[in-house]
């Protein structure tokens, strides 16, 4: 293979993959309904897929359909893989959606242990007689110890640049490297409760292509933004085993943020009081939220007051929320000192399959969700309304 001049391509890269100014800030999964490896077991399945087909303002079905998701298992490998969908939104411009391709591998207990995305459509930009693109891997990896506990998670980018020439169509690898990969390691106490959580931003690092020899390159392993093994979160129990307190620390082993708990005679939870600032010297540690938890033989009922002075992220005083006994919520209020704004969810059930979902919306709008199953019980399609008009209209495929 002719080996090319790593220069110009480097160049050439500057331009193809630098950022837009509008940039997707963004990315919010669409809210589907996902299969489990389990499901897939059980349900004897090797493919499922899901289609949106479109519907126009007057609420009625066109024949056009679009792929929301494929999910593929492979028993014999242990992995889930397939199509996932996405909806970017930008700070200028319309939102879209992207297609991630995926792979999800378990162990023999049904554990991940790998978790691998990549985008399905890769923008190619032809410059001085190459064509460039570049592929940008996530991959995660967990470990277990011998209680099958999570011990360990490790988030890192693979950026993999390529060239063709556009004379001799010869591809070449010249620059792969490994982005700031994330460290997560966990300890537990002897009653099996995670007690601590450590964290580390590890370089980035370049590693060898035919062009490229990270030996003959100083700067082949680089930290722009890298954190040494440091205590990032821990929590602490009772003599009851129920969680009292959870705290958070910043990069320097500052307190970040507190969170305490608070029960009563038959154990459960009523109060919760998250406080911050505890890493700002100029100021004292101030409230942020209080969350109290009242019961019934209804439900429960959660309201949140938050701190809504200046350093708070919180604008809404108050929120309050209704949850039946199978702690499904059914009735959500935010308050401010003049207005309450309420949102009400109902359920409705047949042979304890969910066939109905119906939420009134402060103005008075009324959203429906209604599902219908095959004949093996397996969702097959989705109709949501407003008002009564059609708005969207999902179906499942199984194989």
């Amino acid at each position: 293979m002719k080996t090319l001049s790593i220069i110009p391509l480097l160049l050439m890269a500057s331009l193809v993959f630098g950022q837009r100014s509008n940039t997707a800030f963004d990315m919010d999964a669409n809210d589907l309904h996902r299969f489990s490896r389990q499901d897939f077991i059980e349900n004897n399945l090797t493919e499922i897929a899901a289609y949106s087909y479109y519907v126009n303002k007057k609420g009625k079905l066109k024949n056009d359909s679009l792929l929301l998701y494929r999910q593929q298992f492979d028993l014999a490998k242990n992995k889930l893989f397939g199509l996932n969908v996405s909806t970017v939104y930008q700070s200028h411009g319309p939102s879209f959606l992207t297609w991630d391709e995926y792979e999800t591998y378990f162990n023999n207990n049904g554990q991940v242990v790998k978790d691998i995305s990549r985008p399905k459509d890769i923008e190619k930009k032809v410059e001085d007689g190459f064509t460039g693109y570049k592929i940008m891997t996530n991959e995660i990896e967990y470990e277990y110890d011998n209680l099958n506990r999570e011990i360990k998670q490790i988030c890192k980018r693979i950026d993999q640049s390529y060239s063709i020439s556009n004379g001799t169509k010869d591809t070449l690898l010249y620059l792969h490297s490994i982005y700031s990969p994330r460290i997560d390691e966990y300890i537990y106490n002897s009653d099996n409760q995670k007690i601590k959580w450590y964290h580390t931003v590890d370089s980035t690092r370049y590693l060898k292509t035919k062009s490229y020899n990270p030996d003959k390159d100083p700067n082949a392993v680089r930290c722009a933004y890298c954190d040494s093994k440091y205590l990032h979160a821990e929590w602490k129990y009772d003599s009851d085993k129920k969680l009292i307190e959870s705290v958070s620390y910043t990069t320097e082993n500052r307190i970040h943020t507190k969170r305490n708990y608070f029960y009563d005679t038959q154990q459960r939870l009523v109060r919760q009081i998250d406080s911050t600032g505890w890493y700002i010297t100029t100021i004292k540690p101030y409230c942020e939220l209080i969350t109290t938890f009242d019961y019934s033989d209804t439900g429960k009922i959660v309201t949140k007051i938050s701190n809504t002075g200046e350093r708070s992220a919180s604008s809404i005083p108050k929120i309050v929320s209704y949850y039946d006994t199978e702690d499904r919520l059914i009735k959500r209020c935010y308050n401010d000192e003049k207005t309450e704004d309420c949102t009400t969810h109902s359920f409705f059930y047949d042979n304890k399959k969910l066939i109905k979902e119906e939420t009134t919306l402060s103005n008075g709008d009324v959203l429906l969700t209604e599902y219908d199953y095959n004949q093996r019980g397996l969702l097959k399609e989705e109709r949501i309304r407003r008002n009564q008009k059609l708005t969207r209209l999902i179906r499942y495929y199984y194989k």
